[in-house]
C-alpha cells in the first residue's frame, strides 16, 4: 500500500521535472562554439573586392587574347589550306608556306607564353593584395567572435581539415562581414571575372604558389 502510494506520488513529479529540464533546454541558445575553420583561398577570392579586380583584369587582357585567338585562327586556317592544297603546289611554294606557319606558330608560343606570364603576375600581385587585408580582417573578426582558434578547412579536393560541423565553418559570414566592410569603392568595375581560355593564353587567377593558408596566427600571408 505504502509502496504504491509512493510511486504513484513520486513518478508524476519527476515527469513535471523532465519537462521542465526539456523546456529550459529548448529555450537556452547553443553556445557559440570557440573553434571555427575557414577557407582562406575560397574566401580572398569571393570578395567582392577580389571579383571586381579580376574583372578588371578580365578587360585590361582581353584585347591581348584576341589578338591570340586571331592568330591561331589564321594558323588553322594555313594549315588546312596546305593540307588541302599541297598536291597542288611546287616544293617551293610549298616549302614557303610550311616556313610561314611554322614562323607564326613560333610566334603563337611566345605571345602565348607571355600572355600567362603577366596574367599570372598581375593576378597573383591582386591576390596577395586582398589576402593581406582578409588576413588582417580574420584577426579582428576571431577576437569579436570569441573564437580561440580558426584552422583552415581546405577544399573539398585538397581538405586539410577531414571532418568538422557544419556550423563550425565561417568562410561565408567572414565574406559577408568583409564585404560589408570594404565591399563599395567607387569606380571599381563590378562582377566577377572569368575570361575563357582560347588556344590558349592562360586565364587570369591565382597560382600555385599562392598562400594556402596563414603560417601562424602572428605572421600575414606572404
Amino acid at each position: 500500500m505504502v509502496k504504491g502510494l509512493f510511486a504513484s506520488t513520486i513518478l508524476p513529479v519527476a515527469l513535471v521535472l523532465l519537462g521542465v529540464m526539456r523546456a529550459q533546454a529548448q529555450a537556452v541558445p547553443a553556445a557559440t562554439p570557440n573553434i571555427a575553420t575557414v577557407s582562406f583561398n575560397a574566401a580572398v577570392l569571393q570578395t567582392s573586392e577580389a571579383q571586381r579586380g579580376l574583372s578588371a583584369l578580365q578587360t585590361k587582357f582581353a584585347p591581348r587574347q584576341a589578338q591570340l585567338k586571331s592568330l591561331n585562327d589564321e594558323i588553322e586556317a594555313i594549315r588546312r589550306q596546305l593540307q588541302t592544297t599541297a598536291d597542288k603546289l611546287s616544293d617551293a611554294e610549298r616549302a614557303s608556306r610550311e616556313q610561314s606557319l611554322s614562323a607564326k606558330q613560333k610566334q603563337l608560343q611566345r605571345e602565348a607564353e607571355d600572355f600567362k606570364n603577366d596574367s599570372d603576375s598581375e593576378s597573383q600581385q591582386l591576390y596577395q593584395g586582398v589576402a593581406q587585408k582578409v588576413y588582417a580582417f580574420l584577426q579582428t573578426y576571431a577576437q569579436q567572435h570569441g573564437y580561440a582558434v580558426v584552422v583552415e578547412r581546405g577544399s573539398d579536393s585538397a581538405p586539410v581539415v577531414w571532418y568538422a560541423a557544419a556550423n563550425l565553418d565561417i568562410t561565408g559570414d567572414l565574406i559577408k562581414a568583409y564585404n560589408a566592410q570594404f565591399g563599395s569603392q567607387p569606380g571599381s568595375p563590378s562582377g566577377p571575372a572569368s575570361p575563357a581560355s582560347a588556344g590558349k593564353p592562360a586565364t587570369p587567377r591565382p597560382n600555385s604558389t599562392a598562400p594556402q593558408k596563414p603560417q601562424s596566427s602572428g605572421s600575414p600571408p606572404q
